[in-house]
């Protein structure tokens, strides 16, 4: 009798040491689940968003980039596409650092002047926090075959830009790559005095070339990225936030999210935020009262792409929610070409 009364001791003991660890496994894994969390990635499908826009950007770059041959002396200007000329200036390499063994050096130009290239190709149109509005953007390279050459020092290459109705307040900007920013090439908030407007007409060739046009001009000391824009003029109290809601399978590994605003050459990327569980404009740098079309593209896995777009009028503290549709490639790369 003693023996089954602590047996049946032990049991429930033991019953309620089983019940409280299993509470506890329980929610150490919610814990777990809680720390990791990505916004919505705990139901994510494989995907890669990076190989759709990498895609993309191969698919677009035979229409934006260009390769031309610069005789190792420079002094000489080449019309890239029908807005931009580049003038080379002479000696612009050293050639004690970098001998020029083929005669010339190979120019890299890409040319981002729509909102599609920009969204595809190009930066996001924000310098600091503050909106831009950009005319052109520009992807410079020297290069003697595969090897990157550096203007030499002292040098600079003249930008024109035909506008027949040039603006005023336009600013030289250099691009950072990594932070996805615009910075301004005088680092100065209060002076907008390096780019003018300009009237140009170049003779070279003995006068079997002319290289004419009106517009913008500009002196860039730097290669990689390099811009030609202006800051949108908004009051503070009438800017907003901008957030999207997406079905919990959408995430910032697998989705993109832009802000294309329909007057204005300006693109704006959301980005996923894991506390609110939407994609956000990160700036509050959105204006109220604009017209913008919202633009959702999603890789779920090789092949497998999802697409939306939205027109609405910013208003404040600015909300959507948006589903995205299975999509053939084609179609998404033809509305992309189109804005």
């Amino acid at each position: 009798m003693k023996f089954t009364c602590i047996y049946r001791t032990i049991n429930r003991v033991m019953g309620k040491y089983l019940f409280f660890l299993g509470i506890l496994i329980l929610l150490m894994s919610c814990g777990k689940d809680i720390d990791m969390f990505i916004p919505r990635a705990g139901h994510a499908p494989a995907g890669d968003i990076s190989r759709l826009t990498e895609r993309l950007a191969s698919d677009l770059a035979g229409d934006i980039h260009s390769v031309i041959s610069c005789p190792c002396s420079g002094d000489r200007a080449f019309k890239v596409d029908k807005d931009l000329v580049l003038v080379i200036p002479p000696d612009f390499v050293d050639l004690t650092i970098y001998p020029c063994t083929e005669g010339t050096f190979d120019l890299h130009v890409t040319v981002c002047d729509t909102k599609g290239d920009i969204l595809i190709s190009g930066l996001p149109t924000i310098s600091e926090g503050k909106l831009l509005e950009s005319r052109i953007e520009i992807n410079l390279e020297i290069r003697d075959g595969v090897k990157p050459i550096r203007l030499r020092h002292g040098k600079q290459i003249r930008i024109l830009v035909n506008d027949p109705d040039p603006r005023e307040r336009m600013e030289l900007f250099y691009g950072d790559p990594v932070q996805r920013d615009w910075i301004q090439a005088d680092q100065n908030p209060y002076t907008w005095d390096n780019v003018f407007n300009s009237e140009w007409w170049i003779q070279q060739d003995s006068g079997q070339s002319i290289i004419s046009g009106f517009g913008y001009e500009s002196f860039s000391d730097s290669l990689d990225w390099i811009n030609v824009d202006v800051f949108f003029q908004i009051p503070e109290d009438q800017l907003t936030t901008v957030c999207l809601n997406l079905p919990e399978e959408f995430t910032n590994t697998n989705t993109a999210v832009f802000m294309v605003f329909d007057n204005y050459r300006s693109v704006l990327e959301l980005k996923g935020d894991g506390t609110t569980q939407q994609f956000c404009e990160p700036y509050g740098a959105a204006p109220t009262g604009y017209r913008v079309t919202f633009v959702v593209i999603a890789e779920m896995g090789e092949d497998q792409y999802y697409f939306t777009t939205l027109k609405t009028t910013l208003t404040s503290n600015h909300t959507e929610s948006l589903e995205p549709r299975k999509t053939p490639y084609t179609e998404i790369q033809h509305y992309l070409r189109s804005l």
